[in-house]
């Protein structure tokens, strides 16, 4: 695993890259929240352990919150293309590998753990998803040991004296898949291993033990925890039916800090309330997916039933404003729509859908930025002056998100007017969507 130069050591187009991935983050989703940014010190060897749910972006994401550069270690089977690993050395990732990468496959590891201890050594920061893969629930699985022995190998070294600071990190999205979406990064207090150096030399073993236990209940409220598997889907679900009321009916704060922190308090009650009222519990989960398969038979998403009313004029002025603004919208459609849809397609086919945002991502920065040094290119060649050609070039981007907008808003409009169509039919689908929304959403207000 030598090379000739250390994988911490700063790399001028490693940098560039990064920053330019990193603006293209505040594109790809709606809004990026970054809380305790503060707790992450500069000047310290740093551990980030960070959970894990969302494949790349994961890495990505907590990647470009941070001015300096990180080293991430990933699964060792991304690794398998010889052009493939050079780039993920390039991007500072190092492999680790499991059980089912081959058993001898394992005395890789000490490599990689030694290189992975050099950057701590050298007061870089290390970058770690402690759960060893990704998984599409919001929940904290079983952490891995290999961030344990990293942390203490590399104190054993500097005999306690490193002062190596571990930071718990939650991620949290508001959709895996979808453009668009939010994304909230937390930060947690760092804490050191100093506290485990007696125990640690007595016993390595118990020291490690305590230490994954300890990092493991910090994980916990950077995220949202779902501490439930039988009923997992269950809980999830009740959850969101719940928050969308709460937004919408009882003015919620919908920052994604408030969401958060409100959408692990209701799924704590949900499921202490299934532990006492099984019964009970299962009737208010078939009454969810009743309200599921009707938001799929009407087309609906779940913010029509949560608002429920939808004044007809303020749908109309919004019918107006669609018309009003087509030309800008065709505009930016026509230019952007191939750049968009390729990720689209280029993601279809993914089985895994924690895959799906990365491929949609990496593929949709590729495609834009072609697409963009083209049209950048062909202004500069038949537009002039030359800044006229650069003000056209800027107008198309933002055209572009005029575009976006104006797709989500013709979306909700069309389905405001669908709905005030279903209320006045008396359409059987929508009557009993809204009257089991008011039942359910009445019932876990009222939980304990």
């Amino acid at each position: 695993m030598s090379k000739s130069k250390p994988i911490h050591e700063p790399n001028f187009w490693h940098g560039m890259l990064r920053s330019y991935v990193g603006l293209y983050i505040y594109t790809f989703y709606n809004r990026v929240t970054v809380v305790g940014k503060e707790n992450v010190p500069s000047d310290k060897p740093v551990i980030l352990a960070i959970n894990h749910q969302n494949a790349l972006m994961d890495a990505l994401t907590v990647h470009c919150t941070l001015k300096s550069q990180s080293v991430f270690m990933a699964r060792a089977d991304i690794f398998r293309n010889p052009i493939a690993a050079k780039i993920l050395r390039f991007f500072k990732i190092l492999p680790i590998f499991r059980i089912r990468d081959g058993i001898q496959s394992l005395q890789n590891n000490d490599a990689v753990f030694e290189e992975a201890i050099g950057v701590l050594l050298n007061k870089k920061r290390l970058a770690i998803l402690p759960e060893g893969n990704h998984f599409g629930q919001r929940r904290l699985r079983v952490l891995k040991k290999g961030i344990a022995r990293i942390a203490f190998q590399a104190e054993e070294r500097a005999n306690f004296e490193l002062g190596l600071q571990i930071i718990p990190v939650g991620l949290d999205y508001s959709n895996y898949i979808n453009f668009g979406s939010d994304l909230l990064v937390h930060f947690g207090e760092p804490f050191s291993l100093i506290e485990y150096k007696e125990m640690y030399q007595e016993n390595p073993q118990k020291a490690m033990n305590t230490f994954m236990q300890d990092l493991r209940e910090r994980m916990i409220p950077q995220m949202l925890n779902i501490a439930e598997e039988s009923h997992y889907k269950e809980v999830e679900l009740l959850k969101d039916i719940y928050i969308k009321h709460s937004i919408y009916r009882k003015g919620l704060d919908s920052t994604h800090t408030t969401v958060r922190n409100n959408s692990q308090q209701i799924a704590d009650k949900l499921i202490a309330f299934k532990e006492t009222n099984k019964e009970k519990f299962d009737a208010m989960a078939q009454t969810g997916k009743e309200i599921l398969t009707d938001l799929k038979k009407l087309n609906f998403r779940m913010w029509v039933p949560a608002k429920s009313y939808f004044p007809v004029f303020w749908t109309i002025i919004g019918s107006l404003l669609l018309v009003c603004f087509f030309p800008l919208f065709l505009v930016g459609f026509l230019f952007n729509f191939p750049p968009f849809y390729i990720p689209v397609l280029a993601a279809s086919k993914i089985k895994d859908p924690q895959f799906v945002s990365s491929i949609r991502f990496v593929a949709s920065l590729l495609t834009f930025t072609l697409f963009y040094l083209t049209y950048l290119i062909l202004f500069l060649i038949f537009i002039s002056p030359f800044y006229y050609a650069i003000g056209a070039f800027i107008s198309l981007f933002f055209l572009g998100l005029v575009s976006y907008e104006y797709y989500t808003f013709f979306m909700k409009n069309l389905a405001r007017w669908r709905a005030f169509i279903y209320k006045k039919k008396e359409n059987p689908e929508w009557t009993r969507l809204v009257t089991n929304w008011n039942e359910l959403t009445a019932q876990i207000s009222n939980l304990n």
